[in-house]
């Protein structure tokens, strides 16, 4: 079974991303800012890392490039943001996301950005 960890500074987005991934067999960690995420990651275990892009202290690129600068590329990272805009996309692949989604988050878009990185 895959274990995700998910890393949102918003309870609410923490609470339903759980939700939805334990619905999709997915084991589930949480971190609500960019040190606990961190320490997680290097306990190991974690198969993918759903990222919200704003954080309080530290954007969620500024993590992704911290994640991958530790953890290299093996690493799959969805990044995720509330902020509807046709560039955002890009801008996360661009920094090395694995995939990118919209909230709100549905189980249905996490479905298709797991599958499309491999982990379901």
């Amino acid at each position: 079974m895959a274990t995700c960890l998910v890393v949102d500074d918003v309870t609410v987005s923490l609470f339903t991303a759980r939700a939805f991934l334990e619905d999709l067999g997915i084991d589930v960690k949480q971190a609500s800012d960019g040190e606990t995420a961190l320490a997680t990651l290097d306990e190991g275990g974690i198969d993918v890392v759903l990222l919200d892009w704003h954080l309080k202290k530290k954007s969620g690129l500024e993590l992704l490039e911290v994640i991958r600068d530790k953890h290299g590329s093996d690493m799959k990272v969805i990044v995720f943001s509330g902020v509807e805009d046709s560039t955002k996309a890009d801008d996360a692949i661009i920094a090395g996301a694995d995939g990118y989604m919209t909230k709100p988050t549905t189980k249905e878009k996490l479905e298709h950005e797991l599958k499309s990185v491999g982990i379901l």
